[in-house]
């Protein structure tokens, strides 16, 4: 099977190469006027308009090969109807444009090769990239570019009674294509004129399909997307689980309906592989069917596929549908209806104590955020990242970005002449009851325990108002619970990230929020197979990097 999966790709890059091959041949192959005694056998059959738009659609033919190369490396479904047109078509106007077999033959073979991989073009269109927009955007320049500069200082003096010189050429053609024109360049003949009238199609192409290239993922990121978030907003609001459900409305992730559209997946993609964050939301009997077309779509796209911190709940369906587990980490969950300030340790009602005495005392902010509040909390925020191994990261988390900020419930810590020190935000949570803080920051010079302070404060607050619970987010990879069923592989993986705590302090962090929290809830990623495991670690870093 392996060996069968690593031919069918070399034949890809062979085929991918010669659809490329073929679309420069036959950008080259207009270039320079036919030969002659095969221009005299074709006037007697075609008439010179004929013979003018072949060589106009050979053009055309070769920009598009060119760039449809990209799609048949990437073994797009589209690529093989649209490629294979195109190059029974180059086949028809190499002959009618000159009788040009040898350029013919090229394209037969292409044809050829289509035919024998047609079954290897099995990945749908994904969505709109801009990054990808701005590759396709310069392969165009650059064909378009290449096509003026090579065809000038290749053609001879008597076209335009100028012997071109590379630098020449490169500068005429960047004025015909600017559409400025160039005065002093003149058509002595009718294949100078024919040239001219060329270039100024190639320009017009390249900028049509320029435009089409940047202004898709540009039109899905502002008018489709938005729709998307709309959609999978009502549908969180009427089935969501957890907290993570909220992270799953931000711009950073693309989306997966069922087909009732009552039931969707958040994921994303790094490395050609689709990491969905948590479970699929919507009616648990649309569970199962969710994940088998996603599954499919990821079959489709040639992208491996995992599910990254799922709750325990669907994991028999997962296991169902051929996926493995691994234990990630544990939710740290406060018991509100237990909590008490009285119950903490001597020494930590000191330090509270102590700081009440020092003028230090909580406000609460509510959306949206004064601008001169926003101001301190970046403050605090900038300090924080400073502090070694913290970073701003997503997917799984928000950052601190104004907007965000302004629009979220805000506690802070400040002293007595009003200075935040420490502040963390509140976010929605879809399990009921439940209370959920995202950024919690503090200055690297505010006083000892200062986010113990603003935590049991907090904690206070939501207590009197009647939540249940308050969530302070994943420990990872911090071990396993009494009795807790766990595989080998399962504790061999934690056994070895713990005995990385010169990088990530995994059994720190789980000590810190053990000084509150009071139950722990298992958090899972779900995979294929175990060679995917280091794929997914690799893919979730990358979904998790800001990208500007």
């Amino acid at each position: 099977m392996l060996w069968r999966r690593e031919k069918s790709s070399y034949l890809i890059w062979i085929v991918a190469l010669v659809t490329l091959g073929s679309g420069l041949l036959d950008v080259y192959s207009v270039i320079g006027p036919s030969l002659p005694e095969r221009r005299r056998l074709l006037r007697e059959i075609f008439p010179l308009a004929v013979l003018n738009l072949s060589r106009f659609s050979t053009l055309l033919i070769g920009f598009a090969l060119v760039i449809s190369s990209i799609n048949v490396f990437k073994r797009k479904r589209r690529a093989f109807p649209g490629v294979f047109l195109l190059a029974a078509l180059s086949v028809l106007f190499h002959l009618t444009k000159g009788f040009d077999y040898e350029e013919a033959l090229l394209s037969l073979v292409l044809i050829v090769l289509l035919t024998v991989t047609r079954d290897s073009f099995t990945v749908e269109s994904s969505i709109p990239d801009l990054r990808e927009g701005l590759l396709r955007f310069a392969i165009a320049a650059l064909v378009a570019v290449s096509y003026g500069v090579f065809g000038l200082w290749l053609l001879e003096p008597t076209h335009f009674g100028v012997n071109f010189t590379m630098v020449d050429s490169i500068r005429r053609t960047l004025l015909l294509l600017s559409l400025v024109g160039d005065p002093e360049l003149h058509p002595l003949t009718r294949y100078a004129e024919w040239f001219e009238d060329s270039l100024y199609l190639m320009t017009a192409t390249a900028i049509g399909y320029s435009i089409f290239a940047l202004f898709r993922p540009v039109i899905y990121r502002y008018r489709i997307h938005p729709h998307e978030i709309e959609m999978a907003t009502r549908i969180v609001e009427q089935h969501g689980r957890s907290s993570q459900d909220y992270f799953k409305l931000w711009p950073d992730k693309s989306y997966f309906f069922s087909g009732s559209h009552t039931c969707f997946l958040a994921y994303s993609v790094g490395g050609n592989f689709a990491v969905v964050l948590s479970d699929p939301v919507g009616p648990e009997g649309e569970i199962e069917d969710i994940i088998r077309r996603f599954m499919e779509f990821c079959r489709q796209n040639d992208w491996a596929l995992g599910f990254h911190s799922t709750l325990p709940d669907f994991l028999p369906i997962y296991q169902k549908l051929g996926f493995k587990r691994l234990k990630v980490g544990d939710e740290a969950i406060v018991d509100l209806t237990r909590f008490s300030a009285e119950g903490k340790k001597t020494k930590e009602l000191k330090k509270l104590h102590q700081l009440d005495k020092l003028g230090v005392h909580i406000l609460r902010h509510e959306p949206p955020i004064p601008e001169e509040v926003l101001a301190q909390l970046k403050e605090v925020s900038d300090e924080w990242l400073e502090i070694p191994g913290r970073r701003e990261r997503q997917f799984t988390l928000g950052k601190f970005e104004a907007q965000y900020v302004r629009s979220t419930p805000v506690f802070t810590a400040v002293d007595k002449d009003g200075k935040v020190l420490a502040f963390a935000n509140l976010i929605p949570s879809y399990r009921k009851g439940e209370a959920v803080s995202d950024l919690m920051r503090r200055r690297t010079q505010a006083p000892s325990g200062i986010m113990d302070y603003l935590f049991i404060k907090l904690f206070l607050e939501k207590k009197e108002k009647g939540f249940e619970r308050f969530s302070l987010g994943m420990a990872p990879m911090a071990g396993f619970q009494e009795k807790e069923e766990a595989s080998p592989e399962e504790r061999a993986v934690h056994a070895f990230f713990q005995r990385l705590n010169f990088l990530f302090s995994y059994r720190g962090l789980r000590a810190y929020k053990a000084k509150w929290a009071t139950v722990w809830e298992p958090r899972y990623a779900v995979y294929r197979n175990v060679f995917d495991l280091p794929r997914l670690a690799v893919a979730l870093s990358k979904v998790s990097e800001i990208r500007d």
